[in-house]
This record gives structure tokens, C-alpha cells and sequence, in this order.
């Protein structure tokens, strides 16, 4: 495949901006593939003025002067959540975090069955790449439908397109039976994704947080992983309950409690990490743990604000994600940039941290936890990539990229995205999903999933 005329934001290691470029796309035989093009970015350089000719085997994709960059990341969601949308909850609004969960998503994933697994996936796997989105780093939840969920989520992944990290949240809150079924749950998925080598669905240990998890379980889920070396997935002091539990209960912190209990290793993606000591960050830097910050989120259930720039500057690897908030990782930026500026008082800060997270910072932890090479248009890097309706009416180049994403490119339409080397979504619409049908059956498993709700 050749993507032709593209204005082409490469975020190489020289970070070049190309005003009129071509990307030929192909396949270099490293990854097994079963049909289609290629994967991975062969070329991008000076457009060529020769009229092309296109053939089946050999697509010419004219991207008409639209601007081209790497297809964007979520670092941490939860697709199981998106069937909520618009339920009601019982009695009255929940004041604080502990409530939310018990109310609203304790109440959900426990009234999931195997069908509303996947129409939940895939619905926000459409709604994710018509927003750009290439890659989610997924954490599900269905306690009375654990056995086989995540090949639901990973058949939505694989329909839409999508590149794809999942786990299933291992808990204590609804029993050791279930606690057990959680455990094996990972431990299948994680080997059956580990066969199938393709790439493009891969696995982590998921975990739910300290305060819903016994030592005796994190003692078997660290013995599980350690032959496995597929990494944790946990949510990591998003309250401050959740560090009040750890003191109360363990006499130290959340990081203290699962560095302790060797949860929290290289291999680990925490997210959140609000309520961390000074010495909890250094902690996280000593240890290589990976952080994944949910602005959207974290605002809307008035949990605080993680100290993004504290944690950038004592060496934590902090990523973006959405927390399920919104497929949009766009707002997911402006918020984590917004955040910053208000819990400082410094209008002067906030661009290089959420710049980081969201563009550079993501892109790595997809390499270093799970061998993606994506998050860049350059020779070797896999082919995950978007078109956007934005025609700067503005000088842009490598120095002032950042003012034309904050304010043009984040709210242009993405037009096409490609992931590893398969166009998925294309005049806006996805081009392997019935959009409406999907829909339409979405609802009706909405609906009596909110019945049972």
C-alpha cells in the first residue's frame, strides 16, 4: 500500500514535519499474517509527482493534502463499562469513589453475560477507532461470566481491527471462588495469546487494586505470573480509600504493599497513582513500574489529581489513558494538560508532561511491556496510522507541533485509520463492522442487561 500527497507528522527521533510526502506500506515477513497487506512502514519520503496505478494487491490511498500520523494509544480503559451509557442508578447519587464502585460498576460487571461482553467491546472499539484510536491496553470485569470473556473482547478486537493488550480483573471482593476463576482466567488467556503470535492481540495479568485483594491471592497471582513474565495490570492508589486500606490494614503505603508482595516489578502498568508518597515515586522510578494517568476520569469521580510532573521528573515512565471515561485520547491530553496548570497555579507548565504521555510516553510502554513497535511514521515501525481533516492554516513544523494539536489537529475528524497495514476505518466509517445493526443489537443488550442491573 502508498499513502500519497500527506502532510506527515513522523515523531521520529528528529520529530520531522513533511509537508508533501509518500508512506508505502508493506509486509517484511516477520509477523505471521493470514490475508491483506502488511504491517509495517517500509518508506516515508518526498512525494512523488508520477501518476499512480493502483492494482488490488498494490492500494494507493490519496490522502488529498490531509495530515498523517501515528494512530493514537489508550493506556488504560475498560470496554466492559461501555453499555452503561445513560443507566440509572438506584437510590441516591453516590458521594464518594467507594460508592461508585459499589453502585454503579461492581453492580455492572456482575450482571454481564458473554454477549454483553462483546457488544460492550465492540461498540467501544468502534467509537475508539473513529476517534483515531489504533491501540487499547484493556482491564475487564465480569465475575458471573469469567470462564472464556477475554476471546469475547479478543473477537471484537480482531472484527473491528484493532491492536489490543487485555487481562481480567482479579478480585477478593466477590468471594474466593470467584478470585480462583479470575486467576485462571489470565493465566488461559495469557497462553493462548502467547500462541497465537500475531502481534496484534496481546495479554497481561490484571488485577483489581490492594483494597480488594487478600495476600494470599496476590501471592498466587505473583506465583502464576512469574512463569508467565506477562507483567500486572492494577490500579494503584486512584483514591484516597484505597491508601487509608494499605495503612489501616498492612501498615504501609499501596506502592510499599505490592512492591512487597512482588507485584509491582518493570513489568507492571499502575494505574493511576494519586494518593503516592514522595517515597512511593521514588519507588516506582527504582522499579521501572509504568503509570497510566486518566484525567477524565480521575475529575469526574473526584478522586484528585496525579502529580504528572513530579512522577516525569523522578524517572516514572507515565502514559495516557482513559479510564473507559471517553474514546476520545484527545480530551484525555488537554485534560491532562489543563489539570496540571490548575493544581500548580503555573500557566507556564503541563506541555512537555502531557505532550510525553500521550505521544511519546505510550508509544514505549507498548514496546517495553508487549514488543509493539508503534507510535511512529518511520521505516520499522508497524503501520498504525491516521488520517485527519486538518489543513493547518498555520505555519507548522517540529517546533510548534504541539499548538497545532492542542488547537487544530485534536479537533479535526480523523478521516482514515490503519493498523498494522489494514485499513479499519475509512471515510470516517469502519470497514469491517455494520455500524447501525451493531447498534441496534447494542441496545437490546443494553437493555436488559440494565433490567438485571
Amino acid at each position: 500500500m502508498i499513502i500519497r500527497n500527506a502532510r506527515v507528522l513522523t515523531f521520529d527521533g528528529a520529530n520531522r514535519v513533511l509537508d508533501n510526502a509518500d508512506v508505502e506500506i508493506g509486509d517484511d515477513g516477520a509477523i505471521k499474517r493470514v490475508e491483506g497487506v502488511g504491517g509495517r512502514v517500509l518508506g516515508v519520503g518526498p512525494g512523488d509527482p508520477t501518476p499512480s496505478h493502483p492494482t488490488p494487491s498494490h492500494p494507493v490511498i490519496d490522502a488529498r493534502g490531509r495530515l498523517l500520523m501515528p494512530a493514537l494509544i489508550n493506556c488504560h480503559t475498560h470496554l466492559y463499562s461501555t453499555l452503561a451509557r445513560g443507566i440509572a442508578l438506584p437510590g441516591p447519587a453516590p458521594k464518594n469513589f467507594p460508592e461508585i464502585l459499589k453502585k454503579l460498576w461492581w453492580r455492572l460487571d456482575r450482571a454481564l453475560n458473554p454477549d454483553d461482553v462483546y457488544y460492550s467491546a465492540l461498540v467501544g472499539l468502534v467509537d475508539a477507532a473513529k476517534n483515531g484510536v489504533g491501540t487499547l491496553v484493556d482491564h475487564h470485569s465480569s465475575p458471573n461470566a469469567c470462564a472464556g470473556s477475554l476471546d469475547q473482547v479478543e473477537r471484537a478486537f480482531r472484527e473491528v481491527g484493532l491492536r489490543g493488550v487485555l487481562c481480567y480483573e482479579t478480585s477478593d471482593r466477590d468471594g474466593p471462588a470467584k478470585a480462583q476463576a479470575a486467576l485462571a482466567e489470565n493465566v488461559r488467556f495469557i497462553e493462548r495469546a502467547g500462541r497465537a503470535g500475531d502481534g496484534l492481540v496481546s495479554a497481561s495479568f490484571g488485577l483489581h487494586a490492594s483494597f480488594t485483594l487478600s495476600d494470599r491471592t496476590l501471592r498466587q497471582a505473583v506465583e502464576a505470573e512469574e512463569t508467565l513474565g506477562a507483567g500486572f495490570h492494577i490500579h494503584v492508589a486512584e483514591d484516597r480509600s484505597d491508601l487509608d486500606h494499605a495503612r489501616r490494614r498492612f501498615k504501609k503505603t499501596v506502592v510499599a504493599r505490592l512492591r512487597d508482595l512482588g507485584v509491582m516489578t518493570d513489568r507492571t502498568l499502575a494505574a493511576h497513582c494519586i494518593h503516592v508518597t514522595a517515597a512511593d515515586v521514588a519507588a516506582l522510578a527504582r522499579l521501572g513500574a509504568k503509570v497510566a494517568h486518566n484525567p477524565q476520569s480521575n475529575s469526574n469521580n473526584a478522586v484528585g489529581i496525579a502529580r504528572l510532573i513530579e512522577l516525569m521528573k523522578a524517572g516514572v515512565l507515565v502514559g495516557l489513558g482513559s479510564d473507559g471515561y471517553s474514546p476520545r485520547m484527545w480530551e484525555e491530553f488537554k485534560t491532562a494538560f489543563h489539570l496540571q496548570k490548575l493544581r500548580t497555579g503555573d500557566p507556564r507548565v503541563g506541555y512537555a508532561e502531557a505532550y510525553a504521555a500521550a505521544l511519546l510516553n505510550n508509544r514505549t510502554i507498548a514496546k517495553q511491556l508487549w514488543g509493539m513497535d508503534v507510535g511512529r511514521v518511520e521505516a520499522g515501525a508497524r503501520a498504525d496510522l491516521i488520517l485527519v481533516d486538518y489543513y493547518p492554516p498555520t505555519p507548522l513544523d517540529a517546533g510548534n507541533v504541539f499548538g497545532h494539536l492542542l488547537f487544530g489537529i485534536a479537533n479535526a475528524p480523523v478521516d482514515t485509520l490503519i493498523v498494522d497495514g489494514r485499513v479499519v476505518l475509512q471515510d470516517k466509517r469502519c470497514v469491517a463492522v455494520d455500524e447501525p445493526a451493531v447498534a441496534e443489537r447494542a441496545t437490546r443488550q443494553a437493555k436488559a442487561l440494565w433490567q438485571r442491573f
